[in-house]
């Protein structure tokens, strides 16, 4: 009786083989998404200003907050803000360093 139910957990085990061959088809080297020249350097264009824009903006909005805090006597709160300008300085510059290197060492057509 042992034997019988060692036979059939077996019969499981074994791998089907198919005499069908599914065949997969070729491989090619994959190219780059076609994209028009005209659309890259717009885009290189669009967003080496507007992270510029945002470095600028959020300067002019620390200063004015830490003016708004200073006048309505809130100078716990100015730790806060400085705080959260020491972090947030060094990513944008960065962004704005690297988009502005790209546009303007770009190959021009």
């Amino acid at each position: 009786m042992s034997d019988s139910g060692n036979e059939a957990r077996n019969a499981g085990a074994e791998p089907r083989l198919s005499s069908d061959i599914v065949e997969g088809g070729t491989v090619a080297q994959l190219e780059d998404y076609p994209v028009a020249e005209k659309h890259k350097a717009d885009t290189a264009r669009y967003l080496a200003y507007s992270l510029v824009a945002i470095l600028g903006l959020s300067i002019v909005l620390q200063y004015s907050l830490t003016i708004v805090l200073v006048f309505t006597g809130r100078t716990d709160a100015t730790p806060i803000l400085d705080k959260t300008f020491n972090v947030l300085m060094p990513l944008l510059s960065g962004l704005v360093g690297g988009a502005a290197t790209y546009y303007f060492t770009r190959e021009r057509k």
